[in-house]
């Protein structure tokens, strides 16, 4: 086995004994870039001196931090000094980074590689990873199909072992999608946990991305997911809404019981109800109690994103678009917009008392369901570029996605877990819990994982 197949757990186990050097597993993975990259465009900017440079050190070194052995990947949307942060846009293709996101610096002291920076959709706003700057980032499954977005680049260097752990961002499904898209594990923790993607002090957030954006982590095995949440949720006094909140909760009684979201009122894929009943059936074997039954008021749930978010994406980033000029994004904003509300404060405060009545409500049904296993996609899988191929996509896309975008709206911690293959495409279900209970998810999913095997790297299937 080389050591790009290996999950960061493993090879830093390797390191730690002596078995292997951190230049030894460095030099798998730019082997892998080198052989993989050309045909899938994960990784847009190379950093292989960096991860040497990080290899020298810490073979020179007595003293190893706990990702050393360890390879992994940021996305061009987030600050690491000294890269671009260029969000996939032309007229930012040289934009500085102002200071290194604190859960990237943490990575970073804790002696993770550092191997590239990862494509995304231009300003993270599509469902598909593609750019006029860098291009399109292509599924290593099936070509005719979407490798996610905007975190696209992050979930297809991870399944082909181009990295180990990668860092993404998710505001309405970026790490969760395309964890989704390429059968990868993805894990956005509740927000206010971890930093949002942007760092520039200078430059203002809007409500969405102060209040619904999130660091996240993305990764083959359940061991190098708590490992990297462990990493990256670090001190981050420079957001005024950081919680230091707990990780361990003690006095959780058992056995946990899972709430089964097989009839939510709307369209739901056979194969899809197939992966959530499964899910369960794996988590009630390894003794939870298992019902199916689902959460009160979803159909206020799934309008939740689209109204709180329609100020931010009608009267700020739409008329940003001549500005920006990606064709890829105007054409998907374009067309999203025919689905928004009206861009008002009655809106926007009519949806916020929405949002607190349901939250107060899924707290209450959290309280005696503290795991609930949903469909992340109506759907088994989208063809590639899905989101701009005819008018109307972005509101199929919305709908599809329905139980990954709108959780973002309301700040709750998901992770997206493999479920196998339909048809040659990744298919997999969505955990949640209440906010601050990543420890639920995390527990759940080692469940799966002893269930049914961790997920290995791909190659390239076409």
């Amino acid at each position: 086995m080389e050591l790009w197949e290996l999950d960061g757990a493993a090879s830093s186990r390797l390191v730690t004994k002596g078995d292997v050097s951190v230049g030894e597993v460095v030099e798998s993975h730019l082997r892998r870039i080198d052989a993989t990259n050309p045909r899938l465009n994960a990784i847009v900017r190379r950093t292989d001196d960096d991860a040497r440079g990080t290899a020298l050190r810490v073979d020179g070194s007595n003293i190893r931090g706990e990702l050393a052995g360890v390879v992994i990947t940021t996305k061009i949307n987030t600050d690491h000094v000294p890269y671009p942060n260029d969000n996939g846009i032309r007229s930012l293709a040289n934009n500085p980074s102002i200071e290194t996101n604190t859960c990237i610096q943490a990575m970073l002291d804790a002696d993770a590689a550092m191997v590239g920076r990862t494509n995304s959709s231009a300003f993270a706003m599509r469902f598909h990873t593609a750019n006029d700057l860098h291009g399109e980032t292509l599924n290593p499954h099936r070509h005719d199909i979407s490798c996610g977005g905007s975190s696209g680049g992050a979930g297809v260097a991870v399944a082909t072992g181009m990295c180990q752990i990668a860092q993404g961002n998710d505001v309405a499904g970026s790490v969760r999608w395309p964890a989704y898209m390429n059968g990868i594990l993805g894990l956005r923790p509740t927000v206010h946990r971890m930093p949002t993607g942007g760092t520039n002090p200078a430059v203002g957030r809007a409500w969405t991305a102060s209040e619904m954006s999130t660091n996240g982590v993305m990764a083959r095995t359940m061991a190098d997911i708590r490992t990297g949440y462990r990493v990256m949720t670090t001190s981050n006094w420079s957001d005024p809404n950081w919680i230091p909140a707990p990780h361990a909760f003690p006095d959780d009684p058992l056995p946990r019981r899972v709430a089964l979201v097989t009839d939510d009122g709307h369209d739901i894929a056979p194969e899809t109800l197939a992966a959530v009943r499964r899910a369960g059936a794996i988590l009630g074997e390894a003794g939870y109690a298992v019902d199916e039954i689902t959460p009160p008021k979803v159909d206020v749930f799934f309008s939740l994103w689209q109204r709180l978010g329609a100020a931010d994406m009608m009267l700020g980033l739409r008329p940003m678009l001549p500005a920006i000029g990606d064709a890829g994004l105007e054409a998907s904003i374009e067309d999203w917009s025919s689905s928004f509300p009206p861009a008002t404060s009655e809106t926007f405060m009519a949806a916020l008392i929405d949002r607190d009545l349901l939250v107060r409500e899924w707290n209450r049904f959290l309280a005696k369901y503290p795991l609930v296993v949903s469909p992340l996609m109506s759907r088994v899988t989208v063809p590639r570029g899905y989101d701009i191929d005819h008018p109307g996509a972005m509101a199929e896309l919305i709908h599809i996605g329905r139980w990954g975008v709108n959780l973002s709206a309301i700040a709750m911690p998901a992770l997206a877990f493999p479920m196998g293959m339909v048809d040659g495409a990744p298919i997999g279900v969505q955990l949640f819990a209440h906010t601050w209970r990543e420890d639920v998810l995390l527990d759940a999913g080692d469940a799966l994982e002893r269930a049914q095997g961790p997920v290995g790297a791909v190659d390239v299937k076409w």
